[in-house]
């Protein structure tokens, strides 16, 4: 065997014996690939009846949301290890989804002929493969890429993964002659303690040292075995990816997450600095000098054929937002000061970062995407609403509030867009039902595939038993109140505990008290978007 293949045969028993958890990953996601691509001024194919690949699918995990939603599409996953493969395909038979083929094959064995893809996948890979299988991708993006396709990879990145590097370093020399999985990551936790406690205060690099060991050692076995202890791990600078890319015929459109590469969202100083030192440069030295700046460990890149990218964007046009449908994750929150504004409303997002307006106009925006997640709101919707506090625009200037209102969400993290509907109602449904195809994997009690709903979020599984007691029923054929009546049974002969940890069975407001929890329990399904 060439040493290439002994690296992959390496990889794939790595990942044979210690399989990474397959879980949905939401900024891969097609339709998430499709809007960004749409922001820079490129035309990415349609959805419903778009091609698919994913190299490295594990168990296809990252492939469910999509195929549930999207029956009519044609979707492939690949992946080395055939032992998370077969687990894939037995899921996927239970799931009863005919949509979507996994193969335990190498990417490197990929050829024209395997077929053209609207949207390539590739998530946790790139830079946990020899140089040899990563000049591969390209290939297979290059190739295997539809003319207006578009190709998404992860991978680590250099300036932010320097420290993470001495720590790798360090585990996989206290790892050395491990024979099997779980030894290795029993002496990779006793370094983790070591670094975490035993760094010494003149270590120029100790402060981050022992926040990254402290992290490591709360993360599950299989983070650390793959994400630190595999036998390669190789970072790179963002211009040497794009180089790259370019080498094979590439280019790079934007980040999945585009928000990241806007300097203003890192502060005024960092702003007034990148813009100052970066001044003259081209578009990918620019954003290499925002890595260093902010120390990036990681980047989501998507990549288009070369000859796509002459009409592309430099920077995201908002004006592209006209076209699309929106929500918001975002939640009311308490004023932050006792002598605040009446009219003023404070807004918290799900990553901690918080919106404070007295503006009427973005309020109403902000309430009605909140309010209609999961469900999206079209933009016409948008300029409904905000037109009753914009007396005096124009229409092109009441368009030009609305974006510059999504901007600010999305730079906090909370807006949600896509050129489609999302395929969910904003009000709870009379018959409510659960989305295509989680009630089944929940039932397979396997442990390699995540939950997800349908905006490729990843999901953990509900523990509590009146919430595990309604999903179970919610097929679509079970009025609210025949739900609430089998809740009330259940309550009513033990079966079920109130919340408070006491009996109710002889309550007599039985009644009351059930319909109390399955409101509850729905408003959290609602909010988890797993309700169709």
């Amino acid at each position: 065997m060439t040493e290439p293949d002994l690296l992959n045969q390496a990889i794939s028993n790595a990942y044979d014996e210690t399989p990474y958890v397959s879980n949905a990953i939401s900024h891969s996601a097609p339709g998430q690939l499709r809007a960004v691509a749409h922001l820079f001024g490129h035309a990415a194919p349609p959805l419903d009846q778009a091609r698919v690949l994913e190299i490295g699918c594990a168990a296809g995990g990252n492939l469910l949301p999509f195929a549930a939603a999207h029956p009519d599409a044609k979707i492939v996953g690949v992946d080395l290890s055939s032992a998370q493969v077969s687990e894939g395909r037995q899921v996927i038979e239970r799931l009863g989804l005919r949509n979507i083929e996994l193969l335990a094959m190498s990417l490197t064995d990929i050829t024209p002929d395997f077929g053209q893809f609207d949207y390539i996948i590739t998530h946790g890979v790139y830079s946990w493969i020899p140089a040899e299988v990563r000049e591969g991708l390209m290939r297979v993006c290059r190739e295997n890429l539809a003319p207006a396709g578009v190709a998404y990879i992860s991978y680590n990145t250099y300036p932010g993964w320097k420290v993470s590097e001495v720590v790798r370093d360090a585990l996989v020399l206290g790892t050395f002659g491990a024979s099997t999985s779980a030894e290795k990551l029993t002496k990779a936790r006793e370094i983790l303690s070591m670094l975490e406690h035993g760094t010494a205060e003149s270590n120029a690099q100790a402060i981050a040292i022992r926040h990254l060991a402290q992290h490591l050692r709360s993360q599950p076995n299989h983070y650390l075995q793959h994400e630190y202890l595999e036998a390669v791990n190789s970072p790179c600078y963002f211009l040497e990816f794009v180089a790259q890319a370019q080498q094979h015929g590439l280019a790079y459109l934007a980040d999945a997450m585009p928000e990241t590469s806007i300097s203003t969202n890192y502060g005024n100083h960092v702003a007034a600095h990148h813009q100052q030192v970066s001044q003259g440069f081209d578009r990918a030295v620019r954003e290499q000098f925002l890595d260093i700046a902010i120390g990036r460990q990681f980047r989501r890149s998507l990549l288009v054929h070369a000859e796509q990218a002459a009409n592309a964007l430099e920077q995201p046009e908002a004006s592209g937002f006209a076209d699309m449908h929106f929500t918001a994750l975002l939640d009311l929150a308490p004023s932050g000061a006792a002598d605040a504004p009446q009219d003023e409303h404070r807004y918290q997002g799900r990553t901690g970062k918080t919106l404070t307006t007295s503006d009427p106009g973005l309020i109403a925006l902000v309430d009605r995407l909140r309010l209609a997640w999961p469900a999206t709101v079209p933009f016409s919707e948008l300029r409904s609403l905000v037109r009753p506090h914009a007396a005096g625009l124009s229409e092109e200037d009441l368009d030009t509030t609305i974006y510059v209102h999504l901007v600010t969400l999305l730079n906090m993290g909370a807006l949600q867009y896509r050129l489609e509907p999302a395929p969910y109602q904003d009000k709870i449904s009379a018959k409510p039902r659960l989305i295509p195809g989680l009630a089944t994997l929940l039932a397979t009690q396997q442990t390699q595939l995540g939950a997800y709903n349908l905006w490729h979020q990843t999901l953990n599984p509900p523990t509590d038993e009146i919430i595990k007691f309604v999903m179970g029923r919610l097929d679509g054929k079970q009025t609210l109140v025949t739900l609430r009546n089998q809740l009330r049974t259940a309550l009513a002969a033990n079966k079920l505990r109130h919340p408070s940890g006491q009996s109710v069975k002889n309550a007599t407001n039985l009644d009351a008290i059930a319909q109390d929890l399955l409101k509850q329990v729905l408003a959290n399904l609602q909010k988890m978007a797993v309700l169709h």
